[in-house]
């Protein structure tokens, strides 16, 4: 089990004459504690783990949000992943990740309205591929189960690419060992 936390500034332009935007003019971010397990042999070209990430995700309020306020009560989220390395460098994954709550309230000096949250299961796919030690790009895809007509829970499809990089000062140095530097 570790620890994950996440923190998101309100970077970006923002309009507060438009309610929908890039930027969001407020903070938000999770906290969660993520838990793998390895499912058969640990073989760095065949593993297949089991990963579950209970998290909650916390919002700061958008003090200008066409003129009013909006605040979001915080959302539990529950990611679980089944993956696969097919090689060393190319993996897969079966993805699952159910939400609940986020009630949001808009207010003014002169009203205050709230819309109570949501429930909402996405079941998709994301591939990987380690570009070099510390470059890793991935793909993926989700969707709403309750995507048919008579739902009125909110429908979505997500498709999704990033580009991640990261470093430490140990992998580096086992890097520079088996290169013989």
């Amino acid at each position: 089990m570790d620890l994950v936390v996440d923190l998101v500034f309100p970077l970006g332009q923002y309009d507060n004459t438009q309610s929908l935007n890039l930027g969001q003019n407020r903070w938000y971010g999770r906290i969660g504690t993520p838990i793998i397990w390895q499912l058969g042999p640990w073989i760095p070209a065949s593993r297949t783990t089991l990963e579950v990430i209970p998290s909650v995700w916390f919002f700061g309020d958008n003090d200008d949000f066409v003129g009013v306020n909006l605040a979001s009560d915080p959302t539990f989220e529950l990611e679980a992943h089944l993956t696969r390395n097919f090689t060393s460098k190319f993996w897969g994954s079966l993805d699952a990740t159910y939400t609940s709550g986020g009630d949001a309230t808009i207010s003014s000096t002169m009203l205050s309205k709230t819309t109570p949250g949501s429930e909402r299961t996405l079941v998709g796919f994301t591939l990987g591929y380690q570009l070099n030690e510390s470059l890793q790009l991935t793909l993926g895809y989700k969707s709403t189960l309750n995507n048919d007509a008579a739902s009125t829970d909110p429908r979505m499809s997500v498709f999704m690419m990033s580009l991640t990089t990261g470093w430490h000062r140990l992998i580096e140095g086992v890097g520079r060992l088996s290169s013989g530097e």
